[in-house]
């Protein structure tokens, strides 16, 4: 038994593999304990957005049915004859006194100002100067993504609107991305 796990080193060794002891003290701490995890974050940068004309739309719902309103939203351009000018983006308000419903506020980006004939919609501009901006490709979790930036910001010393979460949906050709920004207060 020994011989093999000699036979074993000796290859790994010929092959360039090495295992260090904090190595597997690691990956036995992050295989036992839950807690044992160190946050690696994706590039996060400083940048601000603007658009002069977006189509709004105003609900409220549970962060798992976020998207629920963007296939009408794209619908409503179309059957509207709207120009959409960028990409869908949310902005995701908390509720008060841990309440289950979140405020959602939708924007459509237009090329010019566009009334329709449902009170449903408003119309406005917007512009946030400075917000830390990531990008996620994977799986979309809001909550997680708030305190995510609310963890850094802390670590960086910078203050944010913790109450506020925009999302942008980036669609490429071949997978959805999102945006995601927190407006900076302070830095």
């Amino acid at each position: 038994m020994a011989y093999i796990i000699f036979l074993i080193v000796i290859l790994g060794a010929l092959a360039g593999v090495t295992v260090f002891p904090e190595h597997l003290l690691t990956a036995y701490c992050k295989f036992k304990f839950k807690e044992f995890h160190v946050e690696v974050y994706g590039e996060i940068e400083e940048e601000g957005f603007q658009f002069e004309h977006c189509l709004t739309y105003r609900t409220q719902h549970t962060l798992e049915s976020w998207y629920f309103p963007i296939e009408d939203l794209q619908k409503i351009t179309i059957d509207n004859n709207i120009q959409q000018t960028g990409p869908i983006f949310f902005l995701i308000r908390k509720p008060f006194k841990k309440k289950k419903y979140y405020e959602f506020k939708y924007y459509v980006p237009i090329n010019q100002k566009e009334e329709l004939a449902s009170d449903l919609f408003g119309y406005e501009s917007i512009k946030v100067e400075r917000a830390l901006k990531t990008r996620d490709t994977e799986d979309v979790d809001l909550q997680y993504m708030q305190k995510r930036m609310k963890k850094y910001t802390k670590e960086m010393r910078w203050k944010i609107n913790q109450n506020e979460l925009f999302g942008f949906i980036i669609n490429n050709s071949d997978e959805v991305g999102f945006d995601f920004y927190v407006p900076l207060v302070k830095r």
